[in-house]
């Protein structure tokens, strides 16, 4: 098996190497992302641009590691036609620090690069944290082997994507994990007027919740419970699935999972 192991905070970041950890036992994992940070540019691609992907040092022994000079679904889109020639079986990104909930599904670069491996037909998870949470927690580590091995099997349909969330609380006590759909939200941002005459956008990514209380079974309510939200969606239309097999399938496994 062949696993494409991706992210928006770059190759130096210390989320991609717990991830690639956490999975490095289910196949041949290699590691191809952005040279720097990308965070919050979607499925943006770098088009009309030539892009530079160099052979860099690895942080874990017998996973090659490539860095792009351009965007997360760029890694993707070299990672599978350049790297690894069209042979990938699941493309997996994060471990992002901070969540991705609700809106973020469309401007996330962690959730936009599994965007992207998903519109190519390849099956493919997003795997992001509460900030400050241990990336390198075992039962998080646990948690995304067995999600990542589920991928994996041949009744998981192809071109599938899942995004999952993780509480810090996880490397507490585990309490399970729940099915989710994105939350109805806000986007919060802040633009700023530059001495230049230009303006500069700001945003932490931050969401705003209508009416301040999150809908019982959305991402956001899931997390506050501190459970794993763990979403499905169509990668070729990016329409919610809450009846997939290999969700409920998912679902069943990590609450066997002990803390």
């Amino acid at each position: 098996m062949n696993i494409l192991v991706t992210n928006d905070d770059g190759v130096e970041n210390p989320g991609i190497w717990a991830l690639a950890r956490a999975i490095k036992s289910l196949g041949n994992v290699t590691v191809v992302a952005p040279a720097n940070n990308q965070s919050g540019v979607g499925t943006g691609l770098s088009l009309r641009k030539s892009l530079r992907i160099e052979n860099v040092p690895t942080k874990v022994t017998g996973v090659p590691c490539y860095s792009v000079g351009g965007t997360p679904a760029d890694s993707v889109i070299l990672g599978i036609e350049h790297v690894l020639k069209r042979n990938v079986d699941i493309v997996v990104s994060g471990i992002n620090p901070g969540f991705n909930t609700s809106r973020n599904v469309f401007l996330s670069g962690t959730i936009g690069a599994a965007i992207q491996a998903a519109g190519k037909g390849v099956t493919a998870c997003a795997f992001s944290m509460e900030l400050g949470g241990d990336l390198e927690d075992s039962i998080a580590s646990k948690i995304i082997a067995t999600i990542a091995g589920e991928l994996l099997r041949p009744e998981t349909k192809k071109g599938s994507l899942f995004n999952v969330n993780l509480p810090s609380t996880i490397s507490d006590y585990y309490s399970g994990s729940e099915a989710a759909f994105p939350e109805r939200t806000g986007f919060v941002s802040k633009v700023e007027t530059k001495s230049d005459g230009g303006f500069e956008i700001f945003s932490s990514l931050r969401i705003g919740i209508q009416d301040e209380q999150p809908t019982e079974g959305s991402d956001v309510e899931v997390l506050s419970r501190n459970k794993v939200a763990i979403s499905c969606f169509d990668g070729m239309t990016m329409v919610h699935q809450s009846s997939d097999s290999t969700l409920k399938r998912i679902v069943q496994l990590l609450n066997r999972i002990s803390g």
